[in-house]
Protein backbone atom coordinates (compact mmCIF):
# COMPACT_ATOMS: atom_id res chain seq x y z
CA UNK A 1 0.00 0.00 0.00
CA UNK A 2 1.35 3.42 -0.97
CA UNK A 3 0.87 6.40 1.34
CA UNK A 4 0.50 9.96 0.11
CA UNK A 5 0.29 13.17 2.11
CA UNK A 6 -1.87 15.59 0.11
CA UNK A 7 -1.30 19.19 1.19
CA UNK A 8 -2.18 22.60 -0.14
CA UNK A 9 -2.00 26.29 0.61
CA UNK A 10 0.81 26.22 3.15
CA UNK A 11 1.49 29.96 2.64
CA UNK A 12 4.86 29.79 4.39
CA UNK A 13 3.47 28.48 7.68
CA UNK A 14 6.37 26.20 8.53
CA UNK A 15 5.04 25.32 11.98
CA UNK A 16 1.74 23.85 10.76
CA UNK A 17 3.40 22.25 7.73
CA UNK A 18 6.08 20.56 9.85
CA UNK A 19 3.56 19.40 12.46
CA UNK A 20 1.42 17.84 9.74
CA UNK A 21 4.27 16.02 7.98
CA UNK A 22 5.72 14.76 11.28
CA UNK A 23 2.52 12.74 11.77
CA UNK A 24 3.21 10.66 8.68
CA UNK A 25 6.47 8.76 9.14
CA UNK A 26 6.02 6.13 6.46
CA UNK A 27 5.00 8.25 3.48
CA UNK A 28 5.91 7.29 -0.05
CA UNK A 29 4.73 10.53 -1.69
CA UNK A 30 3.93 14.13 -0.87
CA UNK A 31 1.60 15.94 -3.26
CA UNK A 32 1.66 19.74 -2.77
CA UNK A 33 -1.17 21.46 -4.61
CA UNK A 34 0.24 24.94 -4.67
CA UNK A 35 0.46 28.24 -3.03
CA UNK A 36 3.93 28.26 -1.64
CA UNK A 37 5.06 24.77 -2.58
CA UNK A 38 8.62 26.02 -2.05
CA UNK A 39 7.82 25.66 1.66
CA UNK A 40 8.83 22.02 1.27
CA UNK A 41 12.42 22.98 0.41
CA UNK A 42 12.90 24.12 4.01
CA UNK A 43 11.93 20.65 5.28
CA UNK A 44 14.55 18.36 3.82
CA UNK A 45 14.46 16.19 6.94
CA UNK A 46 10.74 15.51 6.44
CA UNK A 47 10.74 15.00 2.68
CA UNK A 48 13.86 12.85 2.50
CA UNK A 49 13.26 9.47 0.78
CA UNK A 50 9.81 10.58 -0.40
CA UNK A 51 8.69 11.39 -3.91
CA UNK A 52 7.51 15.00 -3.94
CA UNK A 53 5.16 16.06 -6.72
CA UNK A 54 3.91 19.62 -6.77
CA UNK A 55 2.07 22.17 -8.85
CA UNK A 56 2.40 25.93 -8.50
CA UNK A 57 -0.28 28.14 -7.01
CA UNK A 58 -1.59 31.49 -8.13
CA UNK A 59 1.09 33.41 -6.21
CA UNK A 60 3.92 31.76 -8.13
CA UNK A 61 5.17 34.09 -10.90
CA UNK A 62 5.81 31.08 -13.15
CA UNK A 63 2.18 30.01 -12.72
CA UNK A 64 1.09 33.47 -13.79
CA UNK A 65 3.35 33.67 -16.85
CA UNK A 66 2.71 30.06 -17.89
CA UNK A 67 6.34 28.86 -17.68
CA UNK A 68 5.40 26.20 -15.12
CA UNK A 69 2.79 23.56 -15.88
CA UNK A 70 -0.40 24.18 -13.92
CA UNK A 71 -1.25 20.47 -13.83
CA UNK A 72 0.56 17.19 -13.27
CA UNK A 73 -0.66 13.68 -13.96
CA UNK A 74 0.35 10.78 -11.72
CA UNK A 75 -0.63 7.11 -12.05
CA UNK A 76 -0.37 4.85 -8.99
CA UNK A 77 -1.75 1.29 -9.04
CA UNK A 78 -3.81 2.20 -12.13
CA UNK A 79 -5.45 5.16 -10.32
CA UNK A 80 -5.09 8.28 -12.47
CA UNK A 81 -4.50 11.40 -10.38
CA UNK A 82 -4.56 14.96 -11.67
CA UNK A 83 -2.88 17.56 -9.47
CA UNK A 84 -3.85 21.20 -9.89
CA UNK A 85 -4.07 24.29 -7.70
CA UNK A 86 -7.07 26.06 -9.19
CA UNK A 87 -9.80 23.62 -10.25
CA UNK A 88 -10.57 25.77 -13.30
CA UNK A 89 -7.18 24.76 -14.73
CA UNK A 90 -8.21 21.09 -14.75
CA UNK A 91 -11.13 21.09 -17.18
CA UNK A 92 -9.39 19.79 -20.28
CA UNK A 93 -7.65 16.98 -18.33
CA UNK A 94 -10.55 15.71 -16.21
CA UNK A 95 -11.76 13.17 -18.77
CA UNK A 96 -8.56 11.13 -18.55
CA UNK A 97 -8.34 11.28 -14.73
CA UNK A 98 -9.99 9.33 -11.92
CA UNK A 99 -9.11 11.68 -9.08
CA UNK A 100 -8.77 15.45 -9.36
CA UNK A 101 -6.77 16.89 -6.47
CA UNK A 102 -7.03 20.66 -6.09
CA UNK A 103 -6.38 23.45 -3.60
CA UNK A 104 -6.98 27.20 -3.71
CA UNK A 105 -10.33 27.39 -1.88
CA UNK A 106 -8.95 26.25 1.52
CA UNK A 107 -12.18 24.24 1.84
CA UNK A 108 -11.72 20.49 2.44
CA UNK A 109 -13.76 18.70 -0.20
CA UNK A 110 -14.54 15.09 -1.09
CA UNK A 111 -17.11 14.70 -3.85
CA UNK A 112 -17.71 12.05 -6.49
CA UNK A 113 -19.29 13.57 -9.60
CA UNK A 114 -19.81 11.92 -12.98
CA UNK A 115 -17.33 9.15 -12.28
CA UNK A 116 -14.59 11.42 -10.90
CA UNK A 117 -13.45 12.15 -7.36
CA UNK A 118 -12.80 15.82 -6.63
CA UNK A 119 -10.70 16.25 -3.50
CA UNK A 120 -9.33 19.33 -1.79
CA UNK A 121 -7.28 18.60 1.36
CA UNK A 122 -8.00 22.02 2.86
CA UNK A 123 -5.18 24.35 3.87
CA UNK A 124 -2.20 24.60 6.20
CA UNK A 125 -2.10 28.40 6.15
CA UNK A 126 -3.06 29.06 9.78
CA UNK A 127 -5.24 27.46 12.46
CA UNK A 128 -8.36 28.76 10.72
CA UNK A 129 -8.71 30.49 7.37
CA UNK A 130 -11.76 31.44 5.30
CA UNK A 131 -13.89 29.78 7.97
CA UNK A 132 -12.13 26.39 7.75
CA UNK A 133 -9.80 24.72 10.23
CA UNK A 134 -6.35 23.72 8.96
CA UNK A 135 -6.29 20.23 7.41
CA UNK A 136 -4.49 17.90 5.06
CA UNK A 137 -5.31 14.48 3.65
CA UNK A 138 -3.58 11.13 3.88
CA UNK A 139 -4.30 8.73 1.00
CA UNK A 140 -3.57 5.02 1.41
CA UNK A 141 -3.59 3.59 -2.09
CA UNK A 142 -4.12 -0.04 -3.06
CA UNK A 143 -5.14 -1.54 -6.39
CA UNK A 144 -8.80 -1.94 -5.43
CA UNK A 145 -9.47 1.00 -3.12
CA UNK A 146 -8.08 4.16 -1.57
CA UNK A 147 -8.67 5.32 1.98
CA UNK A 148 -8.67 9.10 2.32
CA UNK A 149 -8.24 10.44 5.85
CA UNK A 150 -8.69 14.17 6.39
CA UNK A 151 -6.57 15.17 9.38
CA UNK A 152 -5.80 18.09 11.64
CA UNK A 153 -2.17 19.28 11.80
CA UNK A 154 -1.85 17.27 15.04
CA UNK A 155 -2.79 14.08 13.15
CA UNK A 156 -6.33 13.65 14.46
CA UNK A 157 -8.66 12.14 11.85
CA UNK A 158 -11.52 14.54 11.06
CA UNK A 159 -13.26 12.31 8.54
CA UNK A 160 -12.45 9.28 6.45
CA UNK A 161 -13.66 7.95 3.10
CA UNK A 162 -13.03 4.67 1.33
CA UNK A 163 -13.15 4.93 -2.44
CA UNK A 164 -13.57 1.76 -4.50
CA UNK A 165 -13.14 1.69 -8.26
CA UNK A 166 -16.80 0.95 -8.90
CA UNK A 167 -17.71 4.37 -7.49
CA UNK A 168 -15.90 5.97 -10.40
CA UNK A 169 -17.93 4.27 -13.06
CA UNK A 170 -19.64 7.05 -15.00
CA UNK A 171 -23.36 6.72 -14.37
Amino acid sequence: MKKIAIISDTHNNQIILRNSLRNENDLDYIFHLGDYYDDLKDNIDLIQNKIVIQVPGIYNPKYLDGTLAKTKKVVLDDWKFLLVHDISDSTKFQRESDIILFGHTHHPTYEVLKGKLFLNPGHLKRDKDRGYEASYCLAEVSEDYIIFSFKTPSGEIIKQHKLVREELEDK
